[in-house]
Order: C-alpha cells, then structure tokens, then sequence
C-alpha cells in the first residue's frame, strides 16, 4: 500500500479568531493545548496577567505586516490571581471593541488531575498545605 504524503501546512478554516484562551482547571490539558496551536502557527503566552489583555489584544490586531502576530492563544489560569475577578470585564471589553475572541475551558475528573499531579510530581498551583485533593477542588 503506498504512503500517504504528510501535509505539513496546517489548513485553517476561514475565519480564524484573533485571540484564543485557553482556561481551565491546573491539570487539565491546557499544555498540550497551546502546544497543538502553537503547532498550527499561533503566537502562545502562558500565565498572561488579565490586566495585560487589552495591551496584547492591540499588538495582535495591528494593522502592521511586520508584527508577526498574525494569531494568537493565551493561558489564562488559577496562577493568576484575580482572574475570576477580572476575566469577565476584560473580555467583555475586547469582544464590544471588535476584536474576536474564543475561549476554551478545559476539565477533567478529580481522578485524573490527581493522577496528573501524581505522574508530574509537580505541586497543584493551588495547593497551600491543605493537600492535592482539597487544592483540585477549590
């Protein structure tokens, strides 16, 4: 049987969203997510501040050929602070100033985050003494 040939140039559809977040709970695949859209030509930012939102949305949507940001896909998660506080406002602003905005909440079970957490022995960001679970749910 022959090999198929690798198509190597991502194919887009027809309208690509300015901006992509990428949010959810620690755990949940948000890394491998910014990396399939860094794969497909995306400018990624991991932990970006919610108060640096407006400022990154305006380098994005320039009308500068030069920029090089022609795409892009934010992390914005429990790292940051105040963000449940703030996200709501901060992209009800870039959606009225036109700019087009999809976010993607990734979840999985509290069996797989700790399975997760355990594989990676890297602490929840939210774990602050009270254990994995107790940090998975909060």
């Amino acid at each position: 049987m022959p090999r198929k040939q690798r198509n190597d140039s991502p194919t887009f559809p027809s309208h690509i969203p300015d901006i992509v977040i990428i949010t959810g709970l620690s755990g949940s695949g948000m890394s491998s997510a910014t990396n399939a859209f860094q794969d497909l030509g995306y400018f990624c930012v991991d932990n970006l501040p919610t108060t640096m939102l407006q400022t990154f949305a305006r380098l994005v949507t320039a009308d500068d050929e030069e920029k090089g940001i022609q795409r892009a896909a934010l992390v914005i998660d429990i790292r940051e602070g105040e963000f449940l506080a703030d996200f709501g406002k901060q992209l009800s602003a870039l959606r009225s100033s036109g700019i087009t905005v999809t976010v993607l909440f990734f979840e999985a079970s509290d069996d797989v985050l700790q399975h997760r957490f355990s594989e990676t022995r890297r602490p929840h960001p939210a774990e602050r003494g009270q254990g994995l679970l107790a940090a998975i749910r909060a």
